[in-house]
């Protein structure tokens, strides 16, 4: 025998069928801004909660993969690569203010390489990232770029931090030929391998734990 809730005579499992879908009758921005707060396998994870939740998370013009929340790099990998899939399917394309990416890259078998990266630092630029970071953990090996076309690219790109990065004279001359407005950059734990630094447009630069010849009057601020 169903029982009813008190003071309603109406059988509990009927209320929870004609509750009405409240969180879906909220607006989109309240809804991003609610996801903000989260991680971003559980603002994936909201469209289960409702019809209105569904996909929405796409929307996000904030993206900060972090590998420490995966139980391996292979479903780290595979959810990036799924995550950015279906952003680039939406019917219309959504700009990026940021995207971050934190990873282990120890050169294993269950690691990335730039192969896997490529891709992804190039959906953050094709969507207008104007603050871009790829923070690799320390591992035997800098990240290099050798053999790919100069992926950052971008009119719109303002902050750039690399951690153990492998940096040379080709990628500071793309650097400073390639992204116009770019004025603030952190290199972490870099390979910097460079005969000369220069650059008319940035006003920051810091670099932790390496070394580096630097010719670069225009800078406000530098820290090594």
């Amino acid at each position: 025998m169903k029982q009813a809730l008190p003071g309603t005579g109406m059988p509990s499992s009927n209320i929870q069928k004609s509750a009405p879908d409240r969180t879906s009758a909220l607006p989109d921005d309240l809804l991003l801004h609610v996801m903000y707060f989260l991680t971003i396998q559980e603002a994936v994870q909201t469209g289960l909660l409702s019809r209105g939740w569904q996909n929405l998370w796409s929307s996000l013009m904030w993206l900060n993969f972090d590998a420490a929340k995966f139980s391996s790099m292979r479903t780290y990998r595979k959810f990036v690569n799924n995550a950015l899939l279906c952003r680039s399917s939406l019917p219309e394309p959504v700009p990026l203010d940021a995207f971050w990416i934190y990873a282990v890259c120890d050169n294993s078998d269950d690691s990335l390489d730039y192969s896997d990266i490529h891709p992804w630092i190039r959906h953050a630029i094709n969507n207008e990232a104007w603050a871009l970071g790829i923070m690799k953990h320390s591992g035997p090996k800098p990240l290099s770029m050798e053999g790919y076309p100069f992926p950052f690219s971008s009119v719109y790109l303002k902050i750039l931090g690399l951690s153990h990065c492998s940096i040379d004279d080709w990628f500071v001359q793309n650097l400073s030929s390639c992204c116009p407005v770019l004025d603030d950059q952190d290199l972490m734990s870099c390979a910097i391998h460079i005969t000369m630094f220069s650059s008319t447009k940035l006003k920051s630069l810091t670099i932790t734990s390496t070394q580096l010849t630097r010719d670069h009057p225009y800078l406000s601020s530098c820290c090594h």
